[in-house]
């Protein structure tokens, strides 16, 4: 264990990248433009679901997802997504906000899980070079997926025996029943949300794979995406009190690549992308929080 990470610390300090390079910022400036491709599709998705209780700008709701990035930085595992487009859309009920993010959520959630689970069958049937990973861990992972799958899809598809239960549930009651315009969202609506959800899914995967690319690592497209695939599947479902989820997602990516050609850049690679669609964005929603009150006063 120890020669397999001193090994990597190596590989690590024999990284060398020339900053002052035009493949360097034509590099930077790909990453920046896919991090505002990622969340436009977000605010399409958003202005889609929030279309049923008010039209709205895509512009308006590419800044609410901004501020709603900004916002959900300082809360745990980035729940607090829904209280940035509160602030921007003051005139829809902040209930009804609160619910079609949680329907894109939902949505998103979906994706990532079935790439992941795709990744999984992949990599129980198929020869991989994630062979630090034990065997048992990934049948066992395989059929969780399989079950959290067909609940969110389930749920998704019918809200209506959600919300039948918990309208039996005195004490949010009436939260519910105020909810229930949220049982007929049409199917070609809750489709598009998942068409968007895979795009963006889709761009975090190119944002690694041009990264590893850029690093010449000997790593494919296919390998490249089982390792996203993967990663953001588990990830998805482990608490994190830290900033915008810092930290798990590094942890895990460490664990899966340590056994391959990205080794500790693993991790390198996953605070790149970070940095690039949570503190980057973040930076974006502050500065849009702040002009925004300063027009106000």
């Amino acid at each position: 264990m120890y020669n397999v990470i001193h090994k990597r610390i190596l590989e690590f300090n024999e990284l060398t990248i020339n900053v002052n390079s035009f493949r360097f910022y034509a590099f930077i400036f790909l990453l920046v433009v896919l991090q505002f491709i990622n969340w436009f599709f977000e605010a399409l998705k958003f202005k889609l679901l929030i279309s049923v209780e008010k039209k709205i700008s895509i512009k308006t709701s590419l800044k609410s997802v901004y501020v709603g990035n900004f916002t959900a930085f300082f809360t745990p595992d980035r729940l607090g997504t829904f209280i940035g487009r509160i602030i921007v859309l003051k005139n829809v009920e902040k209930l009804k906000i609160t619910a079609l993010t949680a329907v894109g959520n939902l949505g998103q959630l979906i994706a990532t899980i079935t790439f992941g689970l795709l990744s999984l069958i992949y990599i129980n049937l198929m020869e991989h070079p994630f062979t630090g990973l034990n065997q048992t861990f990934l049948e066992v992972l395989l059929f969780v997926f399989i079950i959290i799958l067909f609940l969110l899809i389930s749920i998704y598809i019918k809200p209506v025996l959600v919300f039948n239960r918990l309208e039996k549930v005195k004490y949010i009651r009436n939260y519910i029943l105020r909810l229930s315009s949220l049982k007929s969202l049409k199917g070609s609506l809750k489709f598009k949300v998942l068409i968007f959800s895979i795009m963006r899914f889709l761009v975090f995967y190119l944002q690694y794979f041009i990264i590893i690319k850029f690093l010449a690592i000997d790593f494919n497209a296919l390998y490249c995406l089982i390792f996203v695939g993967i990663l953001y599947g588990i990830v998805t479902f482990i608490p994190s009190p830290f900033l915008g989820n810092f930290g798990s997602r590094e942890a895990l990516a460490l664990y899966l690549t340590s056994a391959t050609s990205l080794g500790i850049l693993g991790p390198f690679i996953s605070i790149s992308v970070w940095l690039i669609n949570v503190g980057f964005s973040t930076l974006i929603g502050g500065l849009i929080l702040t002009v925004n009150k300063m027009k106000t006063n």
